[in-house]
């Protein structure tokens, strides 16, 4: 329903009036749609928390960030940054920032005003109107708002993003490493073995041990080589699993050296600061509390449109007399629809939001507990294989094929010991690996501050 209050009596509207009418209406509509998270913002929170670099955007004359020179190998650094750079589905994700501001341009926006013209008959003159919908004035700051926060929101998304996906870089780079030192194993554990039947075979043929002795160790050697066979198919698909989330597919990922990273402990500061700083920094966090801000906005927002209001000068042409023009204004009256539905539903997504910042919060303190643990427990593991149990297999495995050539130790002990030895070095290398993976998903869920 409803009214249309017109004054068409009036010759001319005078200015005053028409800037009392209509200069509170534009002030209120007054508002920048410009935001200064847009993708440079993103570039440079990403390479203030870790270093990492995201290139420039995409355009019809660069599509693609040209191919790195691999001839020397590909680095963990290297291959972090063209995670950032090629990989397709963050690029996709960056796109969201684009929509944002698409849809922030979009709430600026308002309706075009309405021209309605009626032609004279009989005794009634020409008439014209235009009427302006004027509600979307002083809804305007609150839509604009609302964008704005949204826009924020998506940015820090894409922060954390790009944090996610360096740390899955990272730890499938440290894969491939862990992979490739099976390999090295494996393919030790076959000279070991090799060398052990050669021995046991010139004792045979020398009339020393019975060919039933020869059996054992020719097993073995073959076990030896079936697991070498195997480690190194787990090594060329960590490869090809890697280069594909780099857009490097058409590279020969058997060709391409992956050297491990230097060795060192990183200096990890102690669980409470880390709990703080995951608090303070994380941009999902971030992005959860803008979420909220910004459904507020559009709760003030859904609120405001109960009322509508349109504006209208009007315009009446006599043959006789001269041009006459008078303001008028139609309102709508909130009698059955008060935008119910949508405030309600506004506020069904500000407590749903509220919870799932909860769930967040929870979430990013059990990942700093969980990855700080697992650093402890890999680092006393490192320190457990290499500094004590590695050393002292390494020694009796000297002694006991010592003792095994000259004819006083049984194969039984040297294959024992044999097996002890890659045992413990493969221990040693998954404890180094859980290490690096650790500390990629500690730095992660720290928001990447240390």
């Amino acid at each position: 329903m409803n009214f249309l209050l017109r004054v068409p009596g009036i010759r001319s509207c005078s200015a005053w009036f028409q800037l009392w009418l209509f200069g509170p209406l534009l002030l209120a509509g007054c508002v920048s749609t410009k935001t200064p998270y847009t993708r440079d913002r993103v570039a440079q929170r990403l390479e203030a928390r870790g270093g990492y670099h995201i290139g420039p955007a995409r355009t019809a004359n660069n599509p693609a960030p040209a191919r790195p020179n691999l001839q020397d190998g590909l680095s963990e650094e290297e291959a972090t940054a063209l995670a950032l750079t090629r990989n397709p589905a963050f690029q996709a994700d960056l796109s969201a920032l684009a929509l944002a501001q698409a849809d922030l341009q979009d709430a600026g926006l308002l309706a075009n005003p309405v021209l309605t013209g009626v032609t004279a008959y009989g005794t009634s003159p020409f008439f014209l109107a235009l009427n302006v919908a004027s509600d979307l004035l002083w809804q305007r700051p609150g839509r604009v708002g609302a964008a704005q926060l949204e826009t924020q929101r998506v940015a820090e998304s894409l922060v954390s993003r790009g944090l996610l996906v360096s740390r899955d870089a990272q730890v499938s780079y440290t894969d491939i490493t862990l992979a490739d030192e099976r390999v090295r194993i494996a393919r030790e554990a076959i000279s070991m073995r090799a060398e052990v039947a050669r021995i046991l075979r010139a004792r045979y043929r020398a009339g020393e041990a019975s060919e039933l002795e020869t059996v054992a160790p020719r097993a073995d050697s073959l076990r030896a080589v079936d697991d070498f066979l195997r480690a190194r198919r787990d090594a060329q698909v960590a490869r090809l699993r890697l280069l594909a989330t780099l857009g490097l597919d058409s590279v020969n990922a058997d060709s391409l050296r992956f050297p491990p990273p230097a060795a060192g402990n990183a200096a990890v500061p102690p669980l409470r600061a880390l709990l703080d700083t995951a608090y303070a920094a994380r941009p999902d966090l971030w992005a959860a509390r803008v979420g909220i801000e910004g459904i507020g906005k559009r709760l003030k927002w859904e609120r405001s449109r109960v009322f509508s209001f349109v504006l209208s000068l009007n315009a009446r042409l006599n043959d006789p007399n001269p041009v006459q023009l008078g303001p008028g204004a139609a309102i709508g009256l909130p009698l059955f629809n008060r935008n119910q539905g949508r405030i309600a539903r506004v506020k069904a997504e500000l407590e749903q939001a509220s919870w799932q910042y909860l769930a967040l919060r929870q979430t990013v303190n059990l990942d700093v507990r969980e990855a700080y643990a697992q650093y402890e427990q890999a680092t006393q593991s490192v320190a457990l294989w290499q500094n004590s149990r590695l050393p002292s297999l390494r020694d009796a495995l000297r002694r006991s094929t010592k003792a095994f050539i000259n004819g006083d130790f049984p194969y039984v002990q040297v294959a024992e010991t044999t097996r002890q030895l890659l045992d413990a070095r493969l221990r040693a290398a998954e404890a180094r690996a859980d290490q690096r993976r650790a500390l990629a998903r500690l730095r992660y869920a720290v928001g990447g501050l240390f």
